[in-house]
């Protein structure tokens, strides 16, 4: 039998590399909604973001107003769960071969998250609105305000924060 030899060259230690890719995994997270530091003027954001997510009944002297549920974050964040991981695997194995950064991948992922509430934010007609409802802030879509000026639409975004 024929003794065969094998020859392996390191042409580059990438091993220095990896570790700051995995370093950098564990340092890095997103946060993705409506910041309460991002709130501007009379109106709170977060506060009319929670009541359209989970809805509210308010009562009053005679009767009660009740805001229905309308979720945009909870349901797109279960609508695109899929495609999501798979938009991040893609991402990872990029960063794995260092052809981009973890910060950049979790850049790349807010944007997308986020496109996607707004999108959903945008579509979402039901539970409807009242007339009288519509009819104030100029608007048959109930997350939208004042026509699609503003609003809870361009409150979403997304922060990628080293820690």
């Amino acid at each position: 039998m024929k003794n065969s030899q094998m020859n392996i060259t390191i042409k580059e230690d990438n091993f220095p590399k990896l570790q700051k890719v995995i370093d950098d995994l564990g340092r890095y997270a997103l946060s993705i909604g409506i910041f309460g530091e991002d709130d501007t003027g009379d109106e709170s954001y977060v506060m009319i973001a929670n009541v359209h997510e989970f809805g509210i009944t308010i009562a009053l002297p005679n009767g009660e107003i009740r805001v229905p549920e309308r979720s945009f974050m909870r349901s797109t964040f279960e609508e695109k769960e899929r495609e999501w991981t798979a938009f991040i695997e893609e991402r990872l194995d990029r960063v794995l071969a260092f052809q981009m950064s973890v910060e950049q991948m979790y850049e790349q992922m807010g944007a997308k998250v986020v496109s996607d509430i707004q999108n959903k934010i945008r579509t979402l007609d039901t539970p409807e609105n009242a007339e009288s409802t519509i009819k104030k802030k100029r608007s048959s879509n109930p997350l939208i305000d004042k026509g699609g000026a503003g609003g809870l639409i361009t409150r979403v975004t997304w922060k990628v924060i080293r820690e």
